[in-house]
């Protein structure tokens, strides 16, 4: 049933503005069609917004304490992947992927989140993937005990996902790869170009991730974020080992660009040396037809009944003549 309710919130939209709410208390977790804004002792409320929607800018209105630049994140839409924090308060811009109602991944997303000690805000503009597989583990029975907590859960679900595009896209340049070695005849459209670009722009978002997380990690003064200090050294790791593999594929789809390049080179270099052979061995034959064809006096054979032969014999004899010539150069095998 809730996979069902969500897909029928991407097709007609929620109400209010808001997404899902959930109250964390003592272990429980309860679901809540009004957002979980205020603070609640002993426990924490996440509300999920889709920012598509105008009326979830007026339910921000009602957040108490949010600094203005975290809301400023939720009205603005920015796209820069940063974590910052203020008065209390860690905000900033996450990557995700974007999902067709079928699951499947369909480019970058961006989630924006804020969140204290008993409060997290997230919002959305698309259907995104990893805040979806939270969103699952909440509904499947998973507890988080604090906001940050959630928000680190949400990371590692990212970085599996994009772990599982590269492995694809990994797949795929085997392919690839296995049909460049083979060295076919026909070199059409591998595929390679759009790899590549995939590749590319999934290693994009990898890294930024990266930068952000250490910079949360290892930032000075007010870019260290406190909040999120037990989770951030796995999570720095897990997003350098996620650009490391982004850089093998780079690697990869660039080397087997350049082999590619090197095939199609060889192929034209094959066909360019067979034309100049040919235009070679018929540059003789076509001047010696070219000068018994000219209508002037004195032509020899011009009234011989064996003329065309004779000259059929001498073109014949002409082309041997520079085959043989060619072949001691050493430009025929």
């Amino acid at each position: 049933m809730a996979g069902l309710n969500q897909t029928l919130e991407d097709l007609v939209g929620p109400r209010s503005g808001l997404l899902c709410a959930y109250r964390f208390d003592g272990g429980r977790t309860v679901a809540s069609d009004q957002p979980a804004f205020e603070p609640q002792a002993g426990g924490w409320g996440w509300s999920h917004l889709a920012l598509g929607d105008v009326r979830s800018k007026i339910l921000l209105d009602k957040v108490s304490g949010l600094p203005a630049d975290a809301r400023a994140l939720f009205v603005e839409r920015e796209t820069r992947v940063h974590i910052e924090q203020e008065r209390g308060w860690v905000f900033g811009v996450l990557p995700d992927l974007e999902r067709d109602l079928a699951g499947r991944p369909q480019g970058e997303g961006r989630l924006v989140f804020a969140l204290d000690g008993a409060r997290l805000i997230t919002g959305r503009l698309h259907a995104l993937r990893a805040i979806d597989d939270l969103r699952a583990d909440v509904e499947g029975g998973v507890t988080f005990e604090s906001p940050a907590a959630a928000v680190a859960a949400y990371i590692e679900h990212y970085i599996d996902r994009l772990e599982q595009v590269f492995e694809d896209l990994g797949a795929s340049l085997a392919r690839v790869e296995d049909l460049v070695l083979a060295e076919p005849q026909d070199l059409g459209d591998t595929g390679l170009s759009a790899i590549r670009r995939s590749v590319s722009r999934y290693r994009r978002e990898a890294q930024a991730l990266r930068g952000a997380l250490t910079r949360a990690h290892a930032g000075r003064g007010a870019r260290r974020i406190a909040p999120l200090a037990e989770w951030l050294p796995d999570l720095v790791a897990a997003a350098e080992d996620l650009d490391r593999e982004a850089g093998g594929l780079h690697d990869r789809g660039r080397l087997l660009h350049e082999e590619l390049d090197t095939l199609i080179t060889s192929a034209t270099n094959r066909s360019m040396r067979t034309l100049t052979v040919i235009s070679t061995l018929l540059i003789p034959p076509t001047l010696v037809v070219s000068a018994f064809g000219m209508n002037v006096e004195g032509i020899p054979f011009a009234h011989s009944a064996g003329g065309f032969m004779t000259v059929g014999v001498l073109c014949v004899a002409i082309v041997g003549g520079a085959l043989w010539m060619l072949r001691r150069m050493g430009m025929l095998p």
